[in-house]
């Protein structure tokens, strides 16, 4: 009887062991699911990102080195067409914060948050849409990134520089108008105030480029236009930027 009695106990235990396995199950694999889901996203999207950022900076290397001539001063630009060149400009602008939006539509930024790659990310694109970073207001970042994102067979695609110089030779769409906005800012780096601020935007890019693509496996290494910065921005850099922005940066002194 004694037998049977603990038969049925450890019957019972057992089932109601299983019963709450079961029940709490969900609640503990999904830490680890998130965090799966999270590495996921993030190293898929990086290599755009960061191939983007590569060129925009670039290109704001090239600008910083003629003092933005092709915008201000056309017949002193190193480009052979400051026309076309400044539209390609325009696209770099725009196939960056495609990327970041891309990103955004993809994960709603949620599951980035899980890993410590992904919060540092976060960070960098928190800061390039600072009020105290950003080029434009960061709705208008937004939409132009917008504009450059299509579907195609359900699935979201960066458009092309062909599509993009197409689509903005056709002055009644979306995308010319808020490409203007990018333009009007651009041309005020006439201003030196402005233009600094133009020149602290591409610094972060480089910040980003050097932190997630330290030895530069998938970009390429640029230097640091220092000798164009003021001692006012390098001052920015130093004490606001690297300090309550993005503290998690090694060698901050190369930026500054």
């Amino acid at each position: 009887m004694v037998i049977i009695i603990k038969s049925i106990i450890a019957l019972v235990t057992g089932g109601a062991l299983w019963e709450a396995f079961k029940f709490f199950y969900p609640d503990l694999i999904r830490p680890v699911t998130l965090r799966i889901a999270a590495k996921k996203t993030f190293y898929e999207n990086l290599d755009p990102i960061l191939k983007s950022a590569s060129e925009l900076y670039g290109k704001l290397e090239s600008l910083a080195k003629e003092d933005f001539s092709t915008f201000i001063n056309p017949k002193n630009s190193n480009s052979q067409n400051p026309g076309h060149n400044s539209k390609y400009i325009f696209y770099l602008f725009a196939q960056f914060w495609a990327q970041l939006e891309y990103l955004r539509l993809e994960s709603q930024y949620n599951s980035l948050s899980k890993i410590n790659k992904g919060k540092q990310l976060l960070r960098f694109i928190e800061t390039i849409e600072s009020r105290k970073y950003r080029l434009l207001d960061r709705s208008i970042q937004r939409i132009i990134g917008e504009c450059l994102i299509s579907k195609d067979n359900q699935k979201f695609r960066v458009m092309t520089l062909k599509e993009f110089l197409e689509e903005l030779d056709r002055p009644e769409t979306s995308l010319s108008k808020w490409i203007k906005e990018l333009e009007l800012n651009l041309l005020s780096v006439k201003d030196k105030e402005h233009r600094q601020l133009v020149l602290r935007f591409g610094v972060i890019i480089a910040m980003l480029i050097d932190h997630f693509d330290p030895n530069y496996n998938t970009v390429r290494r640029r230097d640091i236009y220092l000798n164009k910065l003021s001692v006012k921005s390098k001052k920015n850099i130093k004490n606001h930027l690297t300090y309550h922005y993005l503290s998690f940066l090694d060698r901050k002194d190369k930026y500054y």
